[in-house]
């Protein structure tokens, strides 16, 4: 048995390989307690744990599920629809529009507000920029591609009954001109989706510098860090908080979460990925709805 009076000095120092060689309870607490430590000194730690804090304040599937505790009059996102109450005088979407918007503020917002004051870095470096001269015909081409491979799979789930019974949230639409009103106020909701995976995960977790680990000023770009693991990383992250969705929309997302993560990196902007999943989704929702 170890003097217990070495037990502080161990807990300061890093777990190494001689030590997880022959484990003991101090071993597991530093393990934890290294982990957590991460979350206060090392970018990678804040972005992955702010990340994913915020996404379960949005809740599941955006549903913020929180905020019903304190509001009981809100219901989410397409539940009980013509039952519930008005919430919004004017807009029969109101739960929508609140989860939407709710979710924006949640994980583009905060994120935004971090980067900038706690970070200290360009909104740009994480994806809200345009695309940058030189990359601006990838951006178009990219995207078109991605719609066109994406098109069939959008419009095949269109017609599948879970899908239908999923999408649009808020139905039925007494015509064109208020549906269109709908999407424009469901494009918040795109924003949010694609930034907090490909701009804040993906573009945060592949800019991190090994040095930065060590506490250093200069240090080589995050290939070898993280490098193309953040498009992976984001991926994963972006199909889990898919899970109990309509099976063609889970397997779904493990193509887009890579292409779309791809496209966006490479032309370092994500608002082409952006209005590429609107506009896919417009179709999915038209198409439900019986207007297209």
């Amino acid at each position: 048995m170890k003097d217990d009076q070495q037990d502080p000095i161990r807990l300061m120092d890093e777990v190494d390989e001689i030590e997880l060689a022959r484990p003991d309870f101090i071993t597991v607490a530093k393990v934890i307690w290294f982990a957590i430590k991460t979350f206060f000194k090392e970018r990678p730690g804040q972005i992955i744990m702010s990340a994913y804090l915020l996404l379960m304040l949005w809740g599941y599937h955006g549903n913020l599920e929180l905020l019903h505790l304190v509001w009981n009059d809100y219901k989410g996102p397409g539940i009980e629809l013509g039952t519930r109450p008005q919430l919004i005088a004017g807009i029969p979407w109101d739960n929508e529009l609140i989860s939407f918007w709710g979710g924006a503020f949640l994980v583009v917002v905060v994120p935004v507000l971090i980067i900038r004051f706690g970070f200290k870095e360009p909104l740009s470096s994480y994806g809200l920029g345009l695309p940058p001269r030189g990359r601006r015909s990838l951006a178009v081409i990219g995207t078109l591609v991605l719609l066109v491979v994406s098109l069939p799979a959008f419009y095949t789930g269109a017609h599948h009954p879970d899908m239908q019974a999923l999408y649009p949230f808020y139905r039925p639409f007494t015509g064109v001109p208020q549906f269109l009103i709908y999407e424009l106020m469901y494009l918040p909701f795109f924003i949010a989706i694609e930034f907090i995976f490909r701009g804040y995960l993906l573009f945060g977790l592949a800019g991190v510098k090994d040095g930065e680990l060590a506490g250093e000023e200069k240090g080589f770009p995050g290939v070898f860090y993280f490098g193309r693991y953040a498009l992976l990383i984001q991926m994963l992250s972006y199909t889990a908080w898919h899970l109990g969705k309509p099976i063609p929309e889970v397997f779904g997302t493990l193509f887009w979460g890579l292409a779309a993560g791809a496209v966006a990196y490479a032309i370092r902007s994500i608002w082409p990925i952006i209005i590429a999943h609107w506009l896919l989704n417009i179709l999915l929702d038209g198409i439900n709805s019986g207007l297209f």
